[in-house]
């Protein structure tokens, strides 16, 4: 009976021990609020699932969601924290209002960047162990705090300045006219320029500005495509960032915990190569759109060197300003923006780009 009994409890805790160790094979929901065109899921989010699939032979798989089918826009982090979905591809963070302070980091104007200087950039950022507040690192602060596992996105290309009918010349230019932000950093540029901010997702970009409810938006050229937005843009100021719009290939903490540490490694390793896979379609599909708009269109792109001076310098004095506006308004609202934008220039330097005159002087009070 004793050795019965002593059979009984090693089987239980075998038996225990199996049912909480990570599962070898599994299904997840992967979802986006976007559309096939778009090359965070065209060119991110299935190649991603597909090399997945593939390099775990079949355990890892995904039923797959498109254009908000299951998780619409700044609806990503509750769907992931319900169990709705396992995977947000991606989880657009500025559209969470308030929830992801400090990401808007990387949508700072800056001179001479790239997508892939800035995916590098940002992912360096999730990595850095620089304590910020607290004893909270970039990652911890804005990303485990809210129960996900996170990986930077391939960075979309430069945001540019573009518009439909009005050429902007001069200052004067940009007196009230509408033009769609993006994000809460973008509104402040356009404010800082003196245009009237409208503030829209880039689906609904088209049909404003057919309706002539804007005049323009602030939008990386290379994602007209995915909005049809070349039928209707045909002048744009190019050669300083608006910033790169960045977010995250997200998944919950319960899916995590689901993987062995072996696939855990393979996902990590996949995130960050096809991100920078991402990142150099976003940068090559620029000249691809630009092209074709000047040869189909008669679209315009013109140099902000090739501006008149007065021109040139404001738009460097509200790039500039745009730091010290944002840095200075999500302090007051109690994050480290400081720290973080210090950080991010350090590293978006070191990968080559040049920050707005005076921002690095800024930044070392």
């Amino acid at each position: 009976m004793i050795k019965h009994a002593r059979s009984l409890v090693a089987a239980t805790a075998l038996l225990g021990t199996l049912f909480s160790a990570p599962v070898q094979a599994a299904e997840f929901i992967i979802s986006t609020a976007l559309g096939k065109p778009h090359l965070w899921v065209g060119a991110h989010m299935d190649p991603f699932a597909d090399a997945i699939e593939k390099a775990s032979n079949g355990d890892i798989t995904f039923t797959r969601f498109y254009a908000g089918e299951l998780s619409a826009v700044g609806r990503e982090l509750d769907s992931l924290t319900s169990g709705t979905i396992q995977v947000a591809a991606p989880l657009l963070a500025p559209y969470h209002e308030g929830l992801f302070p400090l990401s808007d980091v990387t949508q700072l104007p800056t001179y001479g960047t790239t997508s892939p200087m800035v995916t590098r950039a940002f992912q360096k950022l999730l990595d850095s162990d620089q304590e910020l507040k607290d004893g909270k690192t970039f990652y911890e602060y804005e990303i485990s705090s809210k129960g996900i596992h996170a990986w930077a996105l391939g960075a979309t290309a430069a945001y540019s300045i573009s518009t439909a009918k009005k050429v902007l010349k001069e200052p004067g230019d940009f007196a009230g006219v509408p033009l769609r932000a993006g994000s809460a950093l973008h509104t402040i540029m356009l404010e800082k320029l003196g245009s009237t901010p409208v503030t829209m997702p880039g689906s609904a970009a088209f049909e404003a500005a057919s309706r002539g409810t804007i005049e323009g938006l602030v939008i990386a050229i290379s994602d007209w495509p995915s909005y049809s937005l070349q039928q209707v843009m045909r002048h744009s100021i190019v050669d300083v960032s608006i910033g790169h719009w960045e977010s995250y290939l997200a998944v919950s903490d319960a899916m995590w915990n689901e993987l062995t540490e072996e696939q855990q490694k393979l996902w990590d390793k996949t995130a960050r190569e096809i991100a920078l896979t991402n990142a150099e379609q976003w940068e090559s599909r620029v000249d691809t759109v630009k092209e074709a708009s000047i040869k189909d269109d008669g679209g315009s792109f013109v140099s902000i060197n090739d501006l008149s001076p007065a021109m040139k310098q404001h738009i460097d004095k509200a790039a500039a300003d745009t730091w010290t506006a944002w840095i200075e308004r999500t302090e007051a609202n109690g994050h480290p923006a400081r720290a973080t934008a210090k950080l991010y220039a350090e590293l978006i330097q070191a990968e080559g780009g040049k920050l707005p005159d005076g921002v690095a002087e800024y930044l070392a009070k």
